[in-house]
C-alpha cells in the first residue's frame, strides 16, 4: 500500500535505454512520470542490472514491491549484440578513450575467432576493466583511474552461455553473447582479440534479452531524455507495457496456493506443498554453474521457488505472485509475501 492506502503498481517495465543515458538518470526520469501516471507520492523503482552509458537496449526495470525480486531475476541470463574493431586500443576499452592504433597489427581470420570462442563458454575468469563501477578497497575503480591512482582489479569469474560470430568485415567484429550478471562485454571483446594476437575495442553495445523479456516487449525511453520538454510523455501510456512480476520468475518451480494457504504466507507461516515444474527453466548447465559465480546474489538459492495465486481473476497465466518461498525442512518458508493483489488503483 502507499501512504494514501491504495495499491500501488508490481511489476516489470521493460524499458529501451538510448546511448548516453545512465541506467540511474533512466530509474529516476521513469519513476517521476510514473508517480504522475499513477497518481502516487512514493513509489519504488529500481533496476536489474544497469548498462553503461555508451550502450544502449533493454534495461528491465522493477516496479513498487517488484525490486524486492531483483536477485532472482538476476538469476537470468542476458543476451547482447557486441560489436568491436580490431587492430586498435583504448585506456578505457570502448570509445570513451583516445584509440591507439596496434603497430603491425595481424587481424585474424573467422575461422581463427571461432576457434578461440569456443575456449569462453561455461565460467570464466576475467579481469573487470578499471573504467568501471566496481569497487576496488571501497572505492569505485574508475574513480581511482581518473584521480591517476595505481591498483590492481581483482579477477572474478562470470559465466558464458553462449558466444558466436556474428558479422566479421575486418577489422571489424560483431559477437551474439548470452552471459550471466556481472560479465562485462568489452573486456570479453579484449580478450577473445588477445588470444587472436591482437587488440580490440567495444565500438558499440546492445543489450537485447533479459530473461524472458526481449526488445519486442520494451518501451521506448528516448522521450525522457528530451530536455526541451521535459514533460514530453509516450505515445501510449507506460503502464501499458508493464508486465505482471511473476513473469520475472518464470525459471522457478511454483506451488499452487489455496485460500489457507495465502492466508498463511500473509502471517508469515511455513506451509506444505509439492513444487510443479518451472514454466521457463535455466538451462541445466547455467542452474549447475551458477553457485560457482561469484558475481551472483548469494541471499538466492536455485532451491527457492515462488507461490502462486491461480484463481480465475488471476490476469496472468502463470497466475499471481504471493511469495518467494525457500525449503525449510519439509515445509516452505516465505522469505518475500507480497500484496495480495496486483491490480493498480489510479486516482480519479
Amino acid at each position: 500500500m502507499d501512504p494514501n492506502g491504495e495499491h500501488s503498481p508490481l511489476g516489470f517495465l521493460p524499458c529501451y535505454k538510448p546511448p548516453g543515458a545512465t541506467s540511474r538518470d533512466l530509474v529516476n526520469r521513469a519513476q517521476r512520470r510514473l508517480r504522475a501516471e499513477f497518481g502516487l507520492r512514493k513509489l519504488k523503482v529500481g533496476h536489474t542490472g544497469t548498462l553503461d552509458p555508451l550502450a544502449e537496449g533493454l534495461v528491465l526495470l522493477a516496479i513498487g514491491s517488484a525490486t524486492r525480486l531483483t536477485p532472482w531475476v538476476l538469476q537470468h541470463g542476458k543476451r547482447y549484440l557486441a560489436d568491436f574493431q580490431l587492430g586498435v586500443s583504448s585506456e578505457s576499452g570502448d570509445l570513451e578513450s583516445e584509440l591507439v592504433p596496434e603497430e603491425n597489427a595481424r587481424l585474424p581470420s573467422a575461422e581463427e575467432i571461432e576457434r578461440v570462442l569456443e575456449d569462453f563458454h561455461g565460467v570464466v575468469e576475467q579481469i573487470p576493466p578499471a573504467h568501471s563501477a566496481i569497487k576496488v578497497d571501497g572505492q569505485r575503480a574508475h574513480k581511482r583511474v581518473r584521480r591517476g591512482e595505481d591498483f590492481e582489479m581483482p579477477k572474478r569469474r562470470i559465466l558464458i552461455d553462449a558466444v558466436k560470430l556474428v558479422t566479421y568485415e575486418p577489422p571489424m567484429m560483431r559477437l551474439d553473447v548470452r552471459c550471466g550478471s556481472g560479465t562485462y562485454l568489452r573486456t570479453l571483446g579484449m580478450d577473445v582479440a588477445s588470444a587472436c594476437g591482437c587488440a580490440a575495442v567495444m565500438t558499440k553495445l546492445v543489450r537485447t534479452e533479459v530473461g524472458r523479456f526481449t526488445l519486442e516487449d520494451t518501451l521506448d525511453c528516448e522521450f525522457m531524455f528530451d530536455d526541451t520538454d521535459r514533460e514530453k510523455t509516450p505515445p501510449r501510456p507506460m503502464s501499458e507495457f508493464m508486465r505482471p512480476s511473476v513473469e520475472g520468475l518464470t525459471h522457478l518451480p511454483a506451488i499452487d496456493l489455496d485460500a489457507e494457504q495465502i492466508r498463511l504466507l500473509h502471517a508469515g507461516i511455513r506451509i506444505s506443498g509439492t513444487p510443479q515444474d518451472p514454466a521457463e527453466p535455466l538451462p541445466e548447465e547455467w542452474t549447475r554453474c551458477i553457485d560457482q559465480v561469484d558475481t551472483f546474489d548469494r541471499n538466492t538459492s536455485v532451491s527457492d521457488c515462488i507461490g502462486v495465486d491461480r484463481s480465475s481473476d488471476s490476469s496472468s497465466p502463470w497466475g499471481e505472485l504471493v511469495a518467494i518461498l525457500r525449503p525449510h525442512g519439509k515445509l516452505w518458508h516465505p522469505l518475500r509475501v507480497f500484496p495480495s493483489a496486483e491490480s493498480i488503483t489510479l486516482r480519479g
